[in-house]
């Protein structure tokens, strides 16, 4: 995909970076801002293109079809470097050292290295760069500040402010709102129905236990979506390990654990995520906002007639158990228990 591709939805961007790309001064790095992860990854692998591209278009943008735009495509490019959430906890960690794979150090030390390339240009994206713990950006900021040669880097997230300051004030800022999440997962799309029967239910413990149940059963489906998905990412590279000392077999098999755990992490904080805008949404829709007014009016679906004025009350308190829920999670809480609580609130509660 290439820059001219976005031209469209964002054309000011697009003119914008292409500008500055035909006159050689693009700056050095760039926050991409964007509430689709997937829109920021494809944003940035464009731009990576056409600042790599050997041999650009007249306006600036990429060819798309020479063997470096097929390679950052597909992200086989040796002076492409990506960096991601990996750990348990869902952080970009610092690392102890140079050597310390997936972690700010390990990242920061490719672009010292001698190029492989003549003329080549070390292109680096970090992935949900707000996942970048304290000690991650004070590191990072060095590279920001005296940026090695032939370098660009690009920090994607959908909320720089996560950034300390003196980090976003190093780089130029891309705006790609679409003022929406985009909620495309099946596995998660699955706790849709629960909530349309948790707002609807009868009002007793059995139909709150019901919907408890199936939410929980949910959930924990996810962390075997995750490790299913991991794994096939990891698995050539685990499988060319055998050939290693043990403990290089037991750094890689713990890699790949901590990138399942963070996988979990992430597919979780979207099903939160999709209970918070559903009741949310749902409260609008009973206060009488019309539902092309919404975000995601797609979840409401064969659903127009029934929220109505007399639904208000109990979607408002739906919105409310809602955000206590997301709240609650960001302590270590057992997420059976809170999601538990949310449907037992949410039908018996006041």
């Amino acid at each position: 995909m290439q820059l001219h591709h976005f031209q469209n939805e964002f054309p000011y961007q697009v003119k914008a970076l292409l500008s500055a790309k035909k006159a050689d001064r693009l700056a050095h790095a760039f926050i991409v801002q964007s509430d689709d992860t997937k829109l920021a990854a494809d944003f940035a692998t464009a731009l990576a293109q056409a600042v790599t591209c050997p041999s650009p278009r007249g306006d600036g943008d990429s060819c798309g079809a020479c063997l470096t735009c097929r390679q950052i495509e597909n992200r086989s490019y040796s002076e492409l470097y990506t960096l991601a959430p990996v750990s348990k906890s869902r952080e970009i960690l610092i690392g102890k050292d140079d050597m310390d794979l997936d972690t700010t150090r390990w990242f920061q030390s490719k672009f010292h290295m001698k190029s492989s390339i003549a003329g080549g240009i070390k292109t680096g994206i970090v992935y949900e760069a707000d996942c970048m713990n304290a000690a991650s950006q004070n590191c990072f900021l060095k590279t920001l500040e005296e940026p090695p040669p032939s370098s660009f880097l690009l920090l994607l997230t959908s909320n720089p402010f996560s950034f300390l300051p003196t980090i976003r004030s190093r780089c130029q800022t891309i705006l790609l709102l679409r003022n929406k999440t985009v909620y495309d997962d099946e596995n998660i799309l699955k706790i849709i129905p629960v909530l349309r029967k948790l707002l609807f239910s009868s009002g007793t413990l059995s139909s709150a236990e019901e919907c408890a149940c199936t939410m929980i059963s949910i959930s924990n489906g996810l962390r075997d979506m995750a490790e299913e998905k991991i794994t096939g990412k990891w698995e050539k590279l685990v499988a060319d390990s055998k050939n290693l000392e043990p403990s290089a077999q037991k750094q890689i098999q713990k890699r790949m654990e901590a990138a399942v755990a963070s996988e979990f992490i992430r597919m979780r904080d979207s099903m939160l995520s999709l209970i918070h805008a559903w009741s949310a949404q749902a409260c609008m829709i009973s206060s009488g906002i019309p539902m092309d007014s919404l975000a995601n009016p797609e979840m409401f679906s064969g659903m127009d007639n029934s929220l109505s004025d007399s639904s208000f009350k109990k979607a408002y308190k739906m919105m409310r158990k809602s955000e206590e829920l997301l709240k609650i999670l960001q302590w270590n809480v057992n997420t059976d228990l809170a999601l538990r609580e949310f449907c037992l609130d949410v039908v018996l509660g006041k």
